[in-house]
């Protein structure tokens, strides 16, 4: 079987090219997804197409960058670059190499330039991720023509409100009389941007082109569509580490000097300390710190030693927890410790790093277990027990792995061990909050504990599994009259929808109970439920006796809600 060039296919893979010129101190990150179907055949197309398709997903990080005095340029770097989707993509390495292009004054791609000698195939790879920033801004004089790794082509733009329509018109292929594919046509392109003053904050498209081979031998048919938007999360990428000046970048993977990270760390101290940080929105920050990852632990001194405005403070935990890095993740937790007689300072550590939804760091697992272990210490036991109940949290926020499996098990190993019945009740919480249901039996242990604070937390623990096991747990509690725990548990109980003995056990709680508290968690509960055709009827009557007007209020909205499944 004849194999196409795979130089060709790179090209293919990434021929849809564009970029943006923008202000020279930007730096912007974006999420892409790329899905390419190819289609070719061989003899005139005697025989059926042979197809592929390609998914390309990834991270593009770009800033400014100077060569030989000139500061036309921009770097770029692809992260996490995945092919296929789910459990069978697989990682693209080839294309995370950082390297940079210039623009000329109508936004068009005049030069490339690569730290180490890259062949021909990985060169276009690369270039055809920065043919994406690659479009002309000015609508008084655009040019006609454009190139890509592909060839030339001729093109129109239309400029309307905040958008950008461009469509490509004819291809000339490079150097067609050498290659396997000679001509090419477009049969159809479309490109929508909307930019910004860095470049663009979205932009997607879609071309399929038709390639011919010499004598029409070769016919191949590539469709493209793609869409490339404002990252969701700031994501350290090596880039912001790389210096300005492309003379100085390392060319062998080297790591920065120690010269290098005292400079950056000094320029991070000069930007959180002469800038008003509560005039930067929390995920533009996080975006902004993730170029100084790589030295994210000099911040811990501008914590401690309290040189920012309490609302500052709270905007850099906020973008903190948001950046999410295993560097960040370190910083947090070590002022977990090093803040322990600044309760208001650990909390909001606490905060940021249940905002987080990337793996834990073998650091932070290692911190927090020794935390666990020897036992967390706050001047306010509030904090200790948010603790214990965040690190569930966080467990339940991130995707299982050996780092997530080692705190499930030293919170559940430490419960066992524990004596003390507020950090009893603390660790129960943790592991309800962690929503696994590999904990339920210990949780369950203690649903008939006599310390009321156990108790509770290991109903409202039950009422967070949201399994079977836990709702017939928490159903024989139902049973037991004047129950210590009534509120907490029928605010577990509207995790579930309920059995029908179960439902009427609850409708008696709501319409006749004594406590005004108990008999609004009733309703509540009973406003969680899909069959509300007799609790509506029965509560509309307990109108008229009902005497507190939260419960009132709440009866009201139930009666003219639609129910929980119609809503959906």
């Amino acid at each position: 079987m004849i194999t196409l060039n795979k130089v060709m296919l790179a090209g293919v893979l990434c021929a849809l090219a564009n970029s943006q010129y923008a202000q020279a101190s930007c730096s912007s990150q974006y999420d892409f997804r790329i899905d390419t179907r190819t289609t070719f055949n061989y003899d005139q197309i005697k025989n059926q197409g042979q197809q592929t398709h390609i998914r390309l997903s990834g991270l593009l990080t770009i800033k400014k960058a100077e060569h030989n005095a000139e500061h036309d340029w921009w770097a770029i770097k692809a992260d996490n670059v995945r092919a296929g989707s789910g459990q069978f993509a697989s990682e693209l390495d080839s294309y995370t190499v950082p390297f940079a292009f210039k623009l000329n004054q109508n936004g068009l791609i005049t030069e490339f330039w690569f730290p180490t000698q890259l062949n021909k195939q990985a060169q276009d790879q690369l270039k055809g991720l920065a043919y994406y920033f690659q479009f002309q801004r000015n609508p008084e004089n655009p040019s006609k023509l454009e190139h890509d790794t592909l060839g030339q082509y001729t093109v129109t733009y239309e400029y309307k409100n905040d958008k950008i329509q461009l469509n490509k018109q004819t291809y000339h292929l490079h150097n067609a009389q050498q290659g396997a594919l000679q001509t090419i046509k477009i049969a159809s392109s479309g490109h929508q941007i909307t930019p910004s003053t860095c470049f663009f904050s979205a932009r997607k498209g879609q071309e399929t082109l038709l390639f011919s081979g010499q004598s029409q031998s070769l016919n191949l048919k590539t469709k493209q569509q793609y869409q490339i938007s404002t990252a969701k999360q700031a994501y350290p990428s090596p880039l912001f580490s790389l210096p300005a000046d492309l003379a100085n970048w390392p060319t062998n993977n080297r790591t920065l000097s120690e010269a290098a990270l005292t400079k950056l760390a000094q320029s991070l101290q000069r930007f959180v300390l002469e800038n008003d940080l509560t005039q930067i929105p929390a995920y533009q920050l996080a975006q902004q710190l993730a170029q100084f990852d790589a030295v994210i632990d000099a911040l811990s001194n501008v914590f401690l030693t309290q040189q920012l405005t309490d609302n500052a403070q709270m905007r850099l935990f906020n973008a903190l927890g948001q950046l999410d890095s295993a560097n960040s993740q370190r910083l947090l937790g070590r002022l977990l410790i090093d803040a322990e007689k600044d309760p208001l300072m650990q909390f909001r550590a606490l905060r940021a790093l249940s905002q987080g939804r990337n793996p834990f760091s073998p650091e932070l697992t290692l911190l927090l277990t020794e935390q666990v272990e020897g036992g967390f210490t706050s001047l306010d036991s509030e904090v200790t027990s948010s603790f214990y109940m965040t690190i569930g949290a966080m467990l339940h926020g991130r995707q299982p792995d050996a780092q997530a499996q080692t705190l499930h098990d030293v919170l559940s190993e430490q419960l066992s061990l524990e004596t003390d019945k507020k950090t009893q009740s603390a660790l129960i919480s943790g592991l309800g909050n962690s929503r696994n249901t590999q904990h339920f039996e210990q949780i369950d242990r203690y649903v008939n504990d006599t310390n009321k604070s156990v108790q509770k937390a290991s109903i409202r623990a039950l009422g967070m599994l949201q399994t079977a096991p836990a709702y017939e747990s928490l159903e024989k509690q139902l049973a037991k009259p004047n129950h210590t725990n009534q509120v907490a548990l029928l605010g577990a109980l509207a995790n579930y929808q309920l059995k029908p003995a179960a439902s009427d056990a609850v409708l008696a709680i709501a319409v006749n109970n004594p406590s005004a508290e108990s008999r609004y968690a009733a309703i509540k509960a009973l406003a969680s439920q899909n069959e509300q055709a007799g609790i509506k009827q029965t509560l509309k009557s307990a109108l008229r006796s009902e005497k507190s007007k939260r419960n009132f209020q709440a009866i009201v909205e139930l009666l003219h809600s639609a129910t929980p499944s119609a809503q959906k």
